[in-house]
């Protein structure tokens, strides 16, 4: 029997290794990558649900350094979750097929993780609302008194970048289900591809994108630029 070392045992490889199938099991040589990914994914979601577990937290103690660095490494899962997924493009759309008969009735859309963080992501708008308040501030009036709540205004632009880079990250799904499968027909589920596009345009925070428009609404009223020569 192999003698496992301590890295083996405390990253639990020998599990990790075995959840997916064997290579007699495989529908084709690519359901590897396919399975792998996909479980990759699902490891940085589970990551940035403890993070905004931890964000919301931190905002409700007012510790709002540790808010920032919560929702900072949030927005880092969310930078590479497309590159994770962009190894998918290796598979041909054929072999792709292949696998997706695979999975039964099963679907990208019913990901725990995904699911969870739309549920969970929208949850972090009451505490910052609190903070807002105890300030006696608006998203308009934070943008506009920025320095003096510094803090503050960090943690406004990681949520903004939080809810810019999931919708980001959502549009680079839609991109790949466009390329393997296309989005005039639909999911395993009888949904429509194209319906990925409209749950794209969805906002965690509508208050923080209206208030940029209302900034420049404001700022814009104060001057009356001329044409250059």
């Amino acid at each position: 029997m192999k003698k496992l070392t301590d890295y083996e045992k405390y990253i639990r490889t020998e599990e990790l290794l075995e959840l997916q199938k064997t290579e007699g099991e495989l529908c084709c040589d690519d359901e590897l990558t396919f399975q792998t990914i996909h479980q990759i994914a699902e490891l940085h979601f589970k990551l940035i649900l403890q993070h905004i577990k931890l964000a919301d937290q931190y905002m409700r103690g007012n510790e709002l350094a540790k808010a920032i660095a919560q929702l900072r490494r949030i927005n880092v899962h969310l930078e590479h979750l497309p590159n994770v997924f962009d190894m998918v493009k290796g598979i041909s759309p054929r072999d792709y097929h292949t696998i997706r008969l695979a999975l039964g009735r099963g679907s990208g859309q019913d990901s725990p993780g995904f699911n969870a963080i739309l549920q969970q992501g929208p949850t972090l708008w009451a505490p910052f609302e609190a903070l807002l308040l105890q300030n006696g501030l608006s998203p308009l009036t934070l943008h506009q008194d920025a320095h003096k709540y510094f803090s503050l205004f960090t943690l406004m632009q990681e949520l903004h970048t939080f809810d810019e880079k999931f919708q980001s990250f959502r549009y680079s799904h839609i991109q790949l289900v466009r390329r393997m499968i296309g989005l005039e027909t639909k999911s395993l589920k009888g949904v429509p591809a194209q319906a990925l596009e409209r749950g794209a345009r969805t906002m965690f925070y509508p208050q923080l994108w209206r208030a940029i428009s209302n900034l420049t609404d404001v700022t814009g009223s104060s001057y009356n630029p001329q044409p250059l020569d």
